[in-house]
Parts: C-alpha cells; structure tokens; sequence
C-alpha cells in the first residue's frame, strides 16, 4: 500500500444533535423551569413545538416572548444553569443507526468527537454512558460561551481536518476556521430551511454523508 492509500483522513463529528438526540430534554427542562419560575402546571407537550422554533435559527427567549410566558429572562437563566444536569442528559438518546455509522466510518477515517458544554465531566459521563468512546481517536468539550466555533477550533487546530460534520453555525465556523469541508444535518438544532437560507445543502442522516459524498 503507497503513501497516499494509507493516509486517513480527519473527521470531526458534534454531539447534541448530531449523534445524541437531545431534544427532549431541551423541553422537559424548559417546561420545568416555567413551571418553577411561574409556579406553573405546564407539560412539555405544551411546549412540543419548542426546538422546531429554535432549528429555525430563533432564540430560546423569543420563543417565550411569543408564547407569551412571562419572567422570560429569569426563565432562559435557569435553563442554562439546568440543562446539563445529570437527571436530564439520562434523557437522551442516540440517534438511530449512529453505532453503525460511526462503525463504518471509523474503519476508513480518524474520527474526532467535539462538543461544547459548560460541565465537562458530565459531558465526560454521558459520553461514556453512550457507548461511543471507542469510535474516536480523541474527545473534546470546549466552553459553550463567547465564541464557540472558535473554541471548537482552538482546541483542534493542530490536527489538519478534512470535513466536519454537525448541525449548527458553530460547526460550520469550526470548518471555516479549518478551511475544510463542512456536511450539515437538519435532524438536529438546525432545519433544511436554515440551512438552504445559509446556500447549504443539508443531510437527513450521517449515512447519506458516508453513501453519497465520502
């Protein structure tokens, strides 16, 4: 085998939204904290449209603006400060078909996991708890404040990387930075019409990457 055959290429994957489906516990802790705040009795049934208005591109506080719950602020506050705890990253999920995708793509690339979280070791345990360290030839969790894609480059850069594969603008900053390529998901934080808005094509799964541009 020559040179150029042997060479594999470096991948970075995200994980809320790309391998973790997290968006469940982005509703129950924002039911959780309306309730607390407005001594409320709401479902998260009540809020189901909640991450669809966010893969829009919209904020979290505008949400509660329109649904016109009051104490928004004190609200977004309290869900920052809750939506990493343990209790509610046990409710999230992988993906379907993630183990197999990062299987397959572990046999042909260096695969790179990075997130950005404000409590590292529990990004630590949930990663752990997942079952997908063994995918990955190193992990990641920068800080989830300031600018992220920054962050997310600064902490990679001195790996030469040839796609990045996530679904939100700080992973598309990230590749910018990189001067690589960048795949988009629309399953995740992010929707197909975000991401047309951003003169991107978008994936509806990692497999569609490997099959139809790796």
């Amino acid at each position: 085998m020559n040179e150029l055959e042997a060479k594999r290429n470096n991948v970075v994957l995200d994980l809320d939204g790309t391998l973790l489906d997290s968006r469940r516990r982005h509703v129950v802790v924002l039911t959780d904290c309306i309730n607390q705040i407005n001594g409320a009795a709401y479902t998260p049934d009540d809020f189901h449209d909640f991450v669809s208005y966010k893969s829009e591109g919209n904020t979290g506080l505008s949400y509660l603006k329109d649904k016109k719950i009051p104490n928004e602020g004190a609200i977004i506050s309290l869900w920052i400060q809750k939506i990493e705890h343990k209790k509610y990253l046990r409710l999230d999920r992988l993906y379907p078909n993630v183990l197999r995708d990062l299987e397959k793509m572990s046999e042909r690339y260096d695969l790179f996991l990075l997130t950005a979280r404000a409590n590292k070791g529990n990004a630590c345990w949930q990663i752990s708890e997942s079952g997908i360290e063994d995918f990955f030839s190193d992990m990641m969790v920068v800080k989830s404040t300031g600018n992220v894609g920054l962050n997310k480059y600064r902490a990679i850069q001195s790996i030469p990387l040839d796609f990045v594969i996530g679904d939100t603008e700080t992973d598309l900053a990230l590749a910018n930075y990189s001067k690589c390529d960048f795949f988009p998901l629309n399953y995740g934080f992010r929707s197909a019409g975000y991401w047309r808005k951003q003169g991107l094509k978008s994936y509806n799964s990692i497999h569609k990457i490997i099959t139809t541009q790796l």
